[in-house]
């Protein structure tokens, strides 16, 4: 199952901007905080902090995740709304986070829209040169504790994986992987079927299953990923600050890799 992404024209902070180059995070004494849209009845949603809508994440659809946000290490007021909505409207969802300096974070918005909340993921920002590292998160919300395995079901490289949480990231050589997501006991019944994911040593990977179980799908995301260049207004400041929130910052969305199965396979998979 491929899962196609589109541009978000209403990303676009008011000019064309070139798309900046990306390089692996290390520990700063700032925090890093992407979001996610996983909510998969709810509209797409304005993101705000402390009250202030950031410009970068507005129109943001169901399935996106944008790049990550440096903030100030502290506690924030984070909350949704749908696309368009006034100042004055209430959020469809919000909450109060803490966030610590040289940590990297996902803020996802989850289940269907009659309970929705933000699940809070801590993100794996350290590489290694020598292996890739790939997690899978279960954000369907109304699909069973999963495990993952193989495509030939040899290996189990997850157990009893339930929504909304993430798996512990497994350590494996960059090379190309075959894997099902299956919801049965006897792993007789596997609703996700994604393409061969390739993984390239020194990254890290997430594998998002989201949507509803009947179209349930996968979102890959590149973990620990920021702007080379933040400007430093692009910073939101804890505790309800009023400076100019992200006026350089693009959203990227994750590439689904839908290459053909010709890489190793994951019996020796580690986990890590």
């Amino acid at each position: 199952m491929r899962t196609r992404f589109s541009a978000l024209a209403a990303l676009a902070l008011g000019a064309t901007l070139a798309l900046a180059a990306f390089a692996p995070v290390s520990a700063t004494d700032k925090a890093m905080v992407r979001v996610m849209h996983a909510s998969p009845d709810a509209p797409a949603v304005d993101v705000y902090v402390n009250d202030a809508k950031v410009d970068a994440l507005t129109n943001v659809p169901f399935k996106a995740v944008s790049d990550y946000l440096m903030l100030d290490a502290g506690t924030y007021k984070l909350g949704i709304k749908p696309a368009g909505a006034a100042a004055s409207d209430p959020y469809v969802l919000s909450a109060s986070a803490t966030v610590e300096a040289g940590k990297a974070y996902t803020v996802a918005a989850t289940g269907p829209l009659a309970s929705i909340a933000f699940t809070i993921l801590v993100d794996n920002t350290t590489a290694s040169s020598t292996t890739a590292k790939l997690r899978i998160v279960h954000f369907s919300p109304d699909a069973p504790a999963v495990d993952v395995l193989t495509q030939d079901g040899a290996t189990k490289l997850v157990s009893n994986l339930a929504f909304p949480t993430a798996s512990k990231y497994l350590s494996l050589p960059g090379g190309s992987y075959d894997v099902k997501v299956c919801a049965t006991a006897d792993n007789s019944v596997c609703p996700l079927d994604p393409p061969a994911l390739t993984l390239e040593d020194g990254k890290n990977y997430t594998v998002f299953a989201v949507n509803s179980l009947a179209s349930i799908e996968a979102v890959v995301a590149v973990d620990g990923t920021v702007a080379a260049t933040v400007p430093p207004t692009s910073t939101v400041p804890a505790d309800g600050g009023s400076a100019p929130i992200l006026p350089a910052l693009l959203v990227a969305f994750a590439a689904v890799v839908g290459v053909g199965l010709f890489g190793r396979r994951l019996a020796g998979a580690r986990t890590r």
